[in-house]
């Protein structure tokens, strides 16, 4: 026995190491499996004879910096009841395999952090075994851990003019639950009936569109519609933005029309309150805009309902088209916005992740191919 050589555990499932031979370039590892019998897949006895032995080279994950190879003894098999020849299983490597399990995980976790073809080059391996790998990973979607009861629904543009994704998350665990190419309705309410239970699901927040109220309505009719508070608060900031136009202001009063009234100093309020002074349906407008934020700080649904009805009635008499166009709106939709006293749930995670992945898109300029687009995104998510 050599005393400048140390042995380590294979730690390949049921492999039984016949033989090491180790170069100055690469290691190769000669090996059987254990079991004495398998299976025949055709009538399911156990059987014993082996019809045939032949030698099988798989590549193995760096072993001390060096390549590793498996040179795997494979047995077939002859059935005693059926006559079957079957070769046995390779746990180690999967059906028709020339790499190891743990090497194609190796390099799928190396891809999630670096390019495809640089990993190619680190482990020395193919371009095409890193993106199977990679694939072969981030394939699997785990089950959830718990049923789904509020979800969050939202849709994310992919390449302009008009290419849209829509993605599903679980609003209690943030995990997400699915992503599609596309937006309409009938996209949206496939995704629902694969992953969302009438039985479970109590509601589901999502942004003002027709499409996806009517795909949640028509495939979890017992499930509440939410509308999400951002986009409504959001709609009489865009028509307070209609109203004021393109007019150049001193300083930054534009920017301080659309904050909060309670975020203003007290030198902050004086600008604004010199700009609402000196155009009346500016201040009619900012009026409403707050207005409107303030129905979400009633703490009983009756009351924010009374402060909703009465804010669209002022806003279809305020004379300016695009307040009365918001409130025609809210008048549509006035169900869902009071569905959030009832279920306090927003889209916020669901807006956020999505931010990522839109920065995930822009920092690879784009991806062309929707499979692996989706994958990147479960990456992104998974180490999230």
């Amino acid at each position: 026995m050599q005393d400048d050589r140390i042995s380590i555990e294979l730690r390949l499932p049921g492999v039984k190491v016949l033989e090491v031979k180790e170069e100055e370039h690469w290691i190769e590892v000669v090996a059987r499996y254990r079991a004495q019998e398998a299976d025949c897949p055709r009538c399911g006895r156990s059987t014993w004879q082996v019809h045939q032995w032949h030698l099988q080279r798989k590549r193995d994950a760096k072993l001390w910096k060096k390549p590793a190879w498996l040179a795997l003894w494979k047995r077939r098999f002859r059935c005693r009841n059926c006559g079957k020849v079957f070769t046995e299983p390779d746990p180690a490597c999967g059906a028709r395999r020339r790499t190891t399990a743990r090497l194609r995980e190796t390099v799928a976790g190396l891809a999630s952090e670096a390019t495809v073809r640089a990993v190619a080059r680190i482990e020395g391996v193919s371009e095409g075994l890193v993106e199977r790998s990679w694939v072969e990973k981030h394939s699997v979607v785990a089950p959830p851990s718990r049923p789904h009861v509020f979800l969050g629904l939202d849709g994310f543009c992919v390449r302009r003019p008009g290419r849209m994704w829509t993605g599903m998350w679980d609003l209690e665990t943030k995990d997400s639950v699915a992503f599609i190419s596309g937006e309409r309705q009938a996209d949206v309410q496939k995704m629902l009936e694969r992953h969302a239970s009438r039985e479970t699901v109590k509601a589901v927040a999502i942004d003002l569109s027709e499409a996806l109220r009517q795909s949640v309505e028509l495939v979890l009719p017992d499930a509440l519609v939410v509308a999400d508070k951002f986009h409504v608060v959001a709609l009489a900031g865009r028509a307070l933005h209609e109203v004021h136009g393109e007019k150049r202001r001193r300083g930054s009063v534009a920017r301080l029309l659309h904050r909060g009234v309670e975020r203003l100093s007290q030198t902050e309020r004086e600008r604004v309150v010199e700009a609402l002074t000196a155009e009346p349906d500016l201040a009619r407008a900012w009026s409403l805009k707050e207005g409107l934020r303030a129905v979400y700080k009633k703490r009983q649904q009756e009351e924010a309902a009374t402060a909703l009805d009465g804010w669209i009635r002022d806003a279809q008499a305020s004379g300016l088209r695009p307040i009365q166009r918001t409130g025609t709106t809210l008048q549509k939709w006035r169900s869902e916005v009071l569905n959030y006293w009832r279920y306090p749930i927003t889209n916020a995670l669901v807006e956020g992740k999505h931010n990522r992945i839109k920065t995930l898109k822009r920092r690879a300029y784009g991806y062309r191919n929707d499979r692996s687009f989706l994958l990147r995104i479960l990456s992104l998510i998974h180490t999230d």
